[in-house]
């Protein structure tokens, strides 16, 4: 009996072994249907064959692939193109193409697909897919030619036929690693002395992000941790306490830490601000070329949310500068004043700081341990929300618009009380008033970093 048992398991064993082919991601293209589709792509730009149907589309460039892409992937599909240069190689392995047919094809395409496994096939190779005047490199194969990664080139590309539409890169994955990943794949290349903008924590709490976890990022910018004291009374309300809490959390280990208004502050202009005409941040700001701003996103007491926005207003705010904005222009009313009026001072300093960093400033929000209090609180309520990701941005609107949007859709029901405390606070107003002066755009494309 036992011996039959165990002829019958062989038996299943193989049979299962000799159907598993039929079932392969991608079916066997026969070379009938394959000469078929090469003959479709004489009158199209783009042919795409996936599960037994075939689409053809129009359009010039990279259009097609990157429509599709928007809606789709080509996981387990074939896919015929006109030409295939860097950038569309690039557009391909984030798809999970499986198998790749162009008529003219690049060698640094071929290099790309051949290093990300993709099997192709190909009429034609040519050094390098040229601009139409024959004078240099097609735009897109120049904007993507340093490119760190798929999803950089894809976001660069995407930006680039969608001008109106903020580009965020997303990932699930919290770790140090995917920290400086993410970084990279912004590609900001942030120059000269770097400011890393982080929150210190108020002792007591525990929730912000740990100097462990943010060691490797800072090491790679070789940066700055920067802070401004607070306007309350607590344990980070005067330089001499705010650099003992900063021991006392380890920040001090991991690299050299400015207290940007221990000698004071400066003003910045906001010409056109909502509520203030000015902002006082830490007088250090003037010391550094750029900035990484890396915020701890989470619930806030007052703001709703705090994200990269409040980290680059609050946070880049001397003391009597948070005290300033709290009370939209009066410092006395800072605990009493308008709560749109508050949320709109805030917009009006991060105005200020993106005016006077000229570009070199970029930013990182971490969805973690996401307490519906800030990190501000020396006892903060436990996070009820599971982490999310790190997303990464140029644009600070787009980036806490889609942190926002992803506790929306969290399927997480400890998101209920995070969403509570956002539109208890109106929190989106500063998104609101941020898209309204023209510091970023609100619409944006989530891109996973794979």
């Amino acid at each position: 009996m036992k011996k039959f048992l165990k002829l019958a398991v062989l038996g299943i064993a193989a049979f299962m072994f000799m159907i598993l082919p039929a079932y392969s991601k991608t079916e066997k293209l026969s070379k009938e249907t394959k000469s078929m589709l090469i003959e479709k792509l004489n009158s199209s730009s783009l042919v795409v064959y996936k599960d037994g149907e075939t689409t053809a589309f129009d359009g010039r460039g990279l259009v097609p692939l990157v429509n599709y892409l928007d809606k789709s992937d080509f996981k387990g599909a074939y896919v015929f193109d006109k030409v295939v240069g860097r950038a569309a190689a690039y557009l391909y392995v984030y798809g999970n193409a499986d198998y790749v047919y162009a008529d003219t094809i690049s060698k640094p395409a071929k290099e790309i697909l051949k290093e990300h496994k993709i099997k192709f096939d190909s009429a034609k190779t040519v050094d390098e897919i040229q601009n139409k005047s024959k004078t240099g490199l097609c735009p897109f194969e120049e904007l993507t030619k340093n490119a760190e990664n798929p999803a950089q080139a894809y976001g660069l590309i995407y930006k680039k036929l969608h001008p109106d539409t903020a580009v965020v890169y997303f990932t699930p994955e919290i770790t140090s690693e995917n920290l400086v990943e993410m970084y990279k794949t912004l590609g900001k290349n942030l120059q000269g002395k770097v400011a890393v903008k982080v929150h210190s924590g108020e002792p007591g709490g525990h929730n912000f992000l740990q100097p462990e976890f943010i060691e490797p990022i800072i090491k790679h910018l070789n940066g700055t941790i920067v802070e401004c004291n607070t306007a309350y009374e607590g344990r980070r309300d005067t330089t001499e306490e705010h650099k003992l809490a900063i021991k006392e959390h380890g920040f001090d280990k991991i690299a050299k830490v400015d207290i940007m208004d221990e000698e004071g502050e400066m003003e910045l202009p906001v010409p056109d601000g909502k509520q203030i005409k000015v902002n006082y941040v830490g007088s250090h700001l003037k010391n550094y070329d750029s900035m990484l701003v890396l915020s701890h996103f989470k619930g806030h007491q007052m703001g709703g949310f705090g994200g990269a926005l409040k980290n680059m207003s609050i946070g880049i705010a001397s003391s009597h500068g948070k005290a300033y904005i709290h009370g939209a222009g009066k410092p006395e009313e800072m605990w009493t004043c308008e709560q749109d009026k508050f949320l709109e001072s805030m917009a009006d300093a991060d105005k200020s700081v993106m005016d006077y960093m000229k570009g070199n400033i970029t930013f990182i929000n971490v969805m973690t341990r996401m307490s519906v209090d800030c990190d501000c609180n020396n006892n903060p309520a436990k996070p009820e929300i599971a982490d999310i990701g790190i997303l990464a941005s140029d644009d600070p609107v787009a980036l806490d618009q889609a942190c926002v949007d992803l506790v929306y859709k969290s399927n997480d029901a400890g998101k209920k009380a995070l969403i509570e405390r956002m539109e208890s606070r109106h929190g989106i107003h500063t998104v609101e008033a941020a898209a309204d002066l023209g510091i970023g755009v609100r619409k944006y494309k989530l891109i996973p970093v794979k």
